[in-house]
């Protein structure tokens, strides 16, 4: 095993702090951590059956994003492997299509329908430019 790669398909009701403990756990056997896959759902979850809408899920989607990506970027340099998001803008979300949820109502990605920039894009960058 040279690396641990964590498949980060989320939800935007995540409990505070449990992103980060996941990859401070994976980090503690010192191999290089590659964050892929990253979405962050607004659909309710086991979480949470309250269906999330409106700036509030946006926010929370934010919160999750920037927690990843503050825990990736807590790493020691040499464990940073990469990090990946799955997919630009939310129309073109796997969660869209069936047999995910395919009515459009998911808005998963970085960017809306119309490629602008959500909270979760802003929380991506400013931890990032931390770095």
């Amino acid at each position: 095993v040279n690396g641990v790669g964590i498949q980060s398909h989320l939800s935007a009701d995540l409990p505070r702090g449990y992103a980060a403990r996941a990859i401070r756990a994976l980090a503690s056997f010192g191999l290089p951590i590659h964050v892929s896959e990253l979405d962050v759902s607004t659909r309710p979850t086991r979480f949470s059956l309250e269906p999330m809408s409106g700036p509030a899920a946006l926010d929370s989607q934010a919160r999750v994003v920037g927690e990843v990506v503050e825990a990736f970027m807590d790493l020691p340099p040499a464990q940073r492997y990469a990090f990946t998001v799955w997919g630009v803008r939310d129309e073109d979300s796997w969660l869209r299509r069936p047999p995910n949820a395919g009515d459009g109502a998911d808005r998963p990605l970085l960017f809306d329908d119309a490629g602008r920039p959500k909270p979760a894009f802003q929380a991506l960058a400013a931890g990032f430019r931390r770095a």
